[in-house]
């Protein structure tokens, strides 16, 4: 989506978005997106339903497939718009707008799309209503390569993952926390649409420089987190998800990486720093963020609050510089917690 693009909404009551207006794949990722937010499930409840009806769709492949622009494989979307509700002429028409964009673009990464298992003498049954959630999740940051077997690191590989750290459910509990009072305050995020979009995040006292990815300036944390770089510099590129009506995941898509979920740390020595996982789960507030529009004259100015704590991200010692660290901390009226959103196109 550009600057000039028009704010997309989704609207339950006027029925689910229409494959056939997307002309590329990433506007049928977009259109995916979409469906899953008029749907109203989460990617736990989507994967939860789609676990009911024998098949497997991992919430982390839902949540990576919708975060790039490259066509999806023919079961993801078959599955995905099945656990959204839609009847078996619906998804005829979803896998028939895949398979006219597929034709018109010879050239897209289909063979390192998303596979996903599903069990293929049983038909999908008709999907109920929404399963509960499950209980209290556990997470993980995993720094140590993890044993895959080949037919696993095979699919990781399909999907792009590679050294973030990951989050799995057999550590220590998510936080059951509800977000922050003024979380929730009134405030326009920049205008991305439901669908989400690319962004620049600029340091507004340094318009230079960007949000991406750096170090520790400090040395203490040894893998990549949040930082200030010179905005021309390498990927990750950045996407903004939306997650609700105000609330949004900050993903980093990287071509060695895959894509990583900000994530605010809360214990150790990198306490308060934002590190990329490869796991985002709606459920785990570290990764929500808002963006709160300030009034500062003709250009728009941002701060960003986490969803967890209910704190602002700012810049280590308060200063704007390459390498810089982000950090969470009290929020002020200082410019050092001000941001500059440019909206970018898919590609």
């Amino acid at each position: 989506m550009d600057a000039g693009a028009p704010v997309e909404r989704v609207d339950p009551m006027a029925g689910p978005p229409q494959p056939e207006e997307a002309r590329d794949a990433a506007e049928l990722v977009a259109a995916l997106r979409r469906l899953r937010l008029w749907s109203g499930l989460t990617y736990r409840q989507l994967e939860a339903k789609a676990a009911a009806a024998g098949a497997v769709l991992p919430s982390s492949t839902i949540a990576t497939a919708l975060g790039r622009p490259t066509l999806p494989r023919e079961q993801l979307v078959e599955m995905l718009v099945r656990a959204c509700g839609l009847g078996k002429a619906e998804v005829d028409r979803w896998l028939a707008a895949r398979k006219r964009i597929a034709m018109l673009d010879e050239g897209s990464p289909q063979a390192d799309a998303q596979t996903v298992a599903m069990k293929p003498t049983e038909p999908w049954p008709a999907l109920s209503s929404t399963p509960s959630e499950s209980g209290t999740s556990r997470v993980r940051r995993s720094r140590k390569p993890v044993l895959l077997t080949l037919v696993g690191a095979l699919f990781l590989v399909g999907l792009g993952i590679g050294g973030y750290a990951s989050a799995t459910d057999d550590d220590r509990p998510a936080t059951a926390r509800t977000p922050a009072a003024g979380v929730s305050a009134a405030g326009m995020g920049p205008p991305i649409g439901d669908a989400g979009s690319f962004v620049q995040i600029r340091a507004a006292r340094s318009p230079e420089l960007c949000l991406s990815e750096g170090r520790d300036e400090r040395g203490r944390y040894p893998t990549a987190v949040a930082a200030l770089r010179p905005c021309p510099a390498a990927p990750p590129r950045t996407f903004l998800e939306p997650v609700g009506a105000e609330l949004v995941f900050i993903k980093w898509h990287s071509p060695t990486e895959g894509i990583g979920c900000l994530t605010l740390l809360s214990d150790g020595v990198a306490e308060d720093m934002l590190e990329p996982w490869n796991d985002c789960s709606e459920a785990r507030l570290q990764q929500l963020f808002r963006f709160e529009r300030l009034d500062r004259g003709p250009v728009d100015h941002y701060r960003l609050r986490s969803a967890y704590s209910g704190r602002c991200i700012g810049l280590l010692d308060g200063t704007a510089a390459a390498g810089r660290t982000a950090v969470q901390e009290d929020c002020t009226e200082g410019p050092e917690q001000e941001f500059l959103i440019d909206l970018l196109p898919p590609a």
